[in-house]
């Protein structure tokens, strides 16, 4: 038997999650990898002292990069598949590597960070699809969560590297940290090679016989041949129902038959766009700035205390894991946003305190650094896995590909927009800036209280026969869900 062949049940649900994972380990990475090498010694010595608007650049640029690779994933990703699309994305990721690791220009250091950010893009807005569609539904929301999780441990990895190459004068302090993150896309290339296509993908391209072998791995020695056969009918069923309305791929994203593609796409951007305007990268950015402001710490103390942070986001990420296919996505999401809510506003009120009470400015600084934590913690535990998870499981076959392509794009813009704007508004209008942040996640909290449906415990093609129910289209028998399945208010009734 073929090494491949080998590789079912449990273990390749594993592997699929180890191989998944390296795209959020990357992500994670390259968002915090440079905010210590642009401070190093021989980067700046090597790089000529860039200004301040330069050294933004070369941070920011990543995100376009990501916006593009979003973009491409949108074009091609349903044509390639999930693996082919995400070996795509690691080959990209690995030249962006290379050519980073033996920059000396600048325009070479940007061109190498732009060309990473695509790799980046592409994988993931592909990877989640996968897992989902390899994972069974009863423990899907767990393996999607340790797969995002990890971008936590890339964060951490990045600060923790940069903190010990901190007082290194010597090019290995650059290299090392960038060329570290060739690991991740490498594991990932060696899994897939050996790992299967996700049946859905197969079988929306007529390819019955593969998608069934695929499904008999998947099932391993749990499945008999009937569980097999229920499941790809299923699946079948699915596919046949999508395709009734012979649209245009593209035209398909936003109409609202059966499946309520436009609904769904609506519901997975709006989630990915919320993640962002949830604030977290405004605290990543801004809590150094806080320990050193308030704190007076020096900078090598503020990089110890965010390498803190990363480590508690690595421990609260743990949580869902552990209880989001019991608890379900929704009291994760507006959950968490009523909680980061309460933190901006105590926030807001203790810089509000600071600027009328200068002498205290020690006290109600380090108050503010406290609920920033908090706010990090929170936001670890309730938005970086699940609303990422969401989007996966609530769009369509039919759209699944483009749909989430189209929120990583959404989602790679308004972090761009966050991460720009933030030191503008803390300067013009500070302490009010967490103010308009805790107001969008009050929004948030209505937004997925009242209008975003539960998806634990549901099949991907169960979610396509409780969206055509109900909205008033027939299902086939068999799959007439008990209205309490999906715990859903009845205003999404009329949403």
């Amino acid at each position: 038997m073929a090494l491949k062949d080998r590789i079912r049940g449990r273990l390749l649900v594993a592997l699929v999650t180890v191989a998944t994972s390296c795209a959020f380990l990357l992500f994670g990475y390259n968002n915090g990898v440079f905010s210590g090498i642009i401070v190093s010694p021989w980067f700046l010595a090597t790089f000529d002292n860039p200004a301040s608007k330069k050294l933004a650049i070369i941070s920011a640029i990543y995100n376009l990069g990501g916006f593009a690779g979003s973009l491409i994933a949108f074009f091609v990703g349903a044509k390639l598949g999930r693996r082919r699309t995400t070996l795509s994305g690691i080959a990209i990721c690995i030249v962006g590597g290379i050519v980073q690791g033996v920059a000396t220009q600048l325009g070479e250091l940007i061109a190498g960070r732009v060309v990473c950010g695509v790799g980046v893009g592409v994988m993931t807005s592909t990877v989640g699809i996968w897992q989902a569609e390899i994972t069974p539904s009863r423990s899907r929301g767990a393996f999607l969560s340790i797969q995002v999780g990890t971008l936590a441990g890339g964060l951490f990895l990045a600060q923790w590297i940069n903190y010990g190459f901190h007082a290194t004068a010597i090019r290995v302090a650059y290299v090392f940290p960038v060329c570290f993150q060739l690991i991740f896309p490498t594991v990932a290339a060696l899994l897939i090679l050996v790992l299967p296509e996700s049946p859905r993908w197969l079988m929306k391209q007529g390819r019955r016989e593969e998608a069934e072998a695929v499904l008999t791995r998947m099932l391993g020695s749990r499945g008999t041949p009937a569980d097999v056969a229920q499941r790809l009918a299923s699946i079948e069923e699915v596919v046949t129902l999508e395709q009734q309305s012979g649209e245009n791929p593209y035209r398909a994203l936003f109409t609202m038959g059966p499946a309520q593609n436009g609904r769904r796409l609506m519901l997975a951007c709006g989630v990915l766009i919320m993640h962002q305007l949830g604030g977290s990268n405004s605290v990543t950015y801004y809590l150094p700035t806080l320990t050193v402001t308030f704190l007076g710490v020096s900078h090598v103390e503020s990089l110890w205390i965010a390498g803190l942070s990363s480590l508690a986001s690595v421990i609260f990420a743990i949580v869902p894991v552990l209880t989001i296919d019991r608890l379900g996505r929704r009291v994760f999401l507006w959950g968490g946003c009523a909680f980061q809510a309460v933190m901006f506003i105590i926030v807001a009120v203790l810089l509000a305190e600071e600027e009328k009470h200068p002498l205290e400015k020690h006290t109600f600084g380090v108050a503010a650094v406290v609920f920033v934590f908090l706010f990090y913690c929170g936001y670890a535990m309730t938005w970086l896995a699940p609303s990422w998870v969401y989007p996966t499981e609530v769009l369509p076959l039919q759209i699944r590909e483009k749909g989430l392509a189209l929120g990583n794009v959404l989602y790679w813009l308004f972090q761009f927009m966050i991460v720009e704007i933030t030191p503008i508004a803390l300067t013009n209008i500070q302490y009010r800036f967490y103010i308009i942040l805790a107001i969008f996640n009050v929004c948030g909290c209505v937004l997925v209280f009242f209008f975003l449906p539960e998806t634990k415990g549901l099949t991907l093609e169960e979610m396509d026969f409780y969206f055509a129910k109900k909205y008033g289209f027939d299902v086939p028998e068999g799959h007439q869900l008990d209205s309490k399945v999906v715990e859903q208010p009845e205003t999404v009734e009329h949403a």
